[in-house]
């Protein structure tokens, strides 16, 4: 690389300012293209049709690699793309081809990642994808799925779409929390279920599978993610590893004669979202740095380590869950086990009496997809001992057509977070929709509101234990229940901070500060507290709104369910203490 630089500098010395400057910038693009640690990638077609935009891991990067994906919206107004993520480990000289569509007036296209390049619609091609975000259908609602094409049916909040008061939430069949499907809620027909192209037909969203109806988005993939099944030389797999196995050619006729070794690309710590992303597709691939000297993925719940039995409970009539899916090394070694009943609502599922490490673990309840799950829990046999990954509460959580997720590469959400990092922060009313920053400074006035997930750092916020006593008096470092912490945007650095009166109901959150490192500044400082069941609380030691309450939690402002409310605001976070249903939010870990 250096000498062909030096080449081109020598050869082109006597060349005018304008053509130095256009060397300059080739490069530049060519010095990135080999030591960035992260790359975009915007959409790029020819014809209509994504193409192959070419990514080598540069020698001496071997290592891991987060790949994040936005699958396009369709046209002209039509349901927004789909969004995956994942943590692969990748090789010096590997090289990865992504494809990313344009919005145009019909289908909206997936965003891709290949091991091998050629057409959009070559099999040869499509058929060494290791993850997909599925593009939207040309109907408003037909969002990019996730396991299943998404549909106007599963976007609509029905009429217990949670409110600023308790009292309205009346329905039976779901309180709004994560998403809110309506108790009439059916499935899309688009599932997993054809090895079909991965072009949508009738204005339906493209996908790992394609969609045929404009009223349906198309399917993701990740290989490795629970749920997901993978295609391999067109049949579909009972699992979610795709492994590809590389062709030795005769020099001399082109021809095949024997196959290489078989190689698995799986992802860990995957993540689906339907319906985030509204314009182009577009990607982003980063080389992760760890904190240590370690080679692999550290995992951060140590509970993953040595797991003889899963079990899943819910106080649901009806609702047991009817599948468990265990990830080891991209595989579900559970997919051939038998789940047992063990309990009233309970099931469980035994990995052979083994101490077995494993990466994730998901469960699905078929019978009330769409339904707020009652007391849902799940429990890992360690040893003798049954340990909760999620604990049951009074508060549940809307069962989607994803399942329930847990990841050995996120924080145990049974105890308080431990480690300052950064994070999205996910409200559970918003499915898709993150904490963002207003962009610049003239927009400090504005407060903080929710945004479909972008991945731009205004998305991205920094926790940070506050470990000056002059800041934080209570805090003991053996004790994270007294942790308090500072919230910084990634952007500019900005303090997460309740605006002017921190005193006053309904008070808006804006990040139009430095923090105060020197004293205690009470609107920058904040608590943050795990309910046990995969979401916590945000709050504020200040703010006093009556006399048996001495704090305030962070909560996202929603519609009344009769519309009594102006529906502009429901993307906006106030300080409150009247609905808890909404004051709880997930906090996705971004490094490692």
């Amino acid at each position: 690389m250096g000498i062909l630089l030096i080449a081109i500098l020598m050869a082109t010395m006597s060349t005018t300012r304008s053509n130095a400057s256009q060397l300059s910038k080739s490069i530049e693009d060519e010095l990135n293209r080999f030591s960035k640690t992260e790359t975009s990638f915007s959409a790029l077609e020819t014809s209509g049709n994504p193409v192959g935009q070419e990514y080598v891991i540069p020698e001496g990067q071997s290592g891991w690699y987060r790949i994040e994906l936005w699958g396009t919206q369709g046209g002209p107004n039509g349901g927004n793309g789909a969004y995956t993520s994942g943590v692969i480990k990748l090789e010096e000289g590997n090289v990865l081809y992504f494809y990313v569509g344009k919005k145009d007036s019909g289908r909206g296209k997936e965003t891709d990642v290949r091991i091998l390049n050629g057409g959009y619609n070559d099999p040869n091609s499509y058929g060494t994808r290791i993850m997909v975000a599925a593009g939207g259908g040309t109907g408003a609602k037909a969002g990019g799925g996730t396991l299943y094409g998404y549909s106007e049916g599963m976007y609509s909040k029905g009429a217990a779409f949670v409110s600023l008061n308790d009292s309205n939430l009346t329905n039976a069949g779901t309180n709004g929390t994560l998403v809110g499907y309506p108790t009439t809620y059916t499935r899309s027909t688009v599932t997993q279920t054809a090895a079909a192209s991965p072009v949508g037909t009738n204005g339906g969203g493209d996908g790992y599978y394609a969609s045929n109806n404009s009223g349906v988005g198309g399917v993701s993939f990740i290989s490795g993610y629970a749920g997901s099944k993978a295609i391999i030389n067109g049949a579909i797999q009972n699992s979610p590893l795709y492994t590809y196995t590389e062709a030795q050619i005769d020099e001399e006729t082109g021809e095949a004669i024997a196959t290489g070794a078989r190689t698995a690309y799986y992802f860990l710590d995957g993540m689906m979202l339907p319906g985030v992303n509204i314009g182009d597709g577009h990607a982003r691939i980063e080389r992760l740095v760890f904190k240590g000297n370690t080679t692999e993925l550290p995992k951060a719940n140590t509970k993953f380590n040595a797991i003889k039995e899963v079990k899943d409970c819910v106080a649901n009539p009806g609702g047991e869950a009817t599948k468990i899916a265990v990830i080891q090394n991209g595989n579900d070694i559970a997919a051939n086990r038998t789940l047992q009943a063990d309990g009233t609502g309970c099931r469980k599922i035994s990995l052979g009496g083994y101490d077995t490490k494993v990466d994730e673990i998901a469960v699905w309840h078929e019978g009330i997809v769409g339904q707020d799950l009652k007391n849902h829990s799940i429990q890992v046999m360690i040893g003798s001992e049954w340990k909760y990954l999620k604990k049951p509460t009074e508060l549940s959580e809307t069962e989607t057509v994803t399942g329930t997720h847990i990841s050995a590469y996120q924080y145990d959400s049974t105890e308080n977070i431990p480690t300052s990092g950064n994070y999205y922060i996910i409200p559970v009313t918003a499915e898709g929709k993150v904490l963002t920053a207003p962009k610049t400074l003239e927009e400090d006035s504005n407060p903080i509101a929710l945004e479909p997930l972008q991945g731009f750092n205004r998305q991205k916020w920094s926790i940070e234990v506050i470990t000056d006593t002059k800041v934080s008096p209570g805090y003991n470092a053996a004790d994270p229940s007294t942790y308090e912490f500072k919230i910084l945007e990634l952007a500019r650095y900005k303090s997460f901070n309740i605006i002017s009166d921190e005193n006053k109901l309904g008070n808006a959150i804006s990040s139009n500060t430095s923090f105060n490192n020197y004293a205690r500044n009470g609107p920058q400082i904040w608590k943050i507290s795990s309910i046990g069941d995969g979401t916590y609380t945000i709050s504020t030691p200040v703010a006093k709104f009556e006399p048996t309450q001495n704090t305030g939690n962070l909560m996202v402002i929603s519609s009344e369910s009769n519309g009594a409310v102006d529906t502009s605001y429901k993307n906006r976070l106030i300080i409150g203490i009247n609905n808890n249903k909404t004051q709880r939010f997930k906090l996705v870990k971004l490094d490692y």
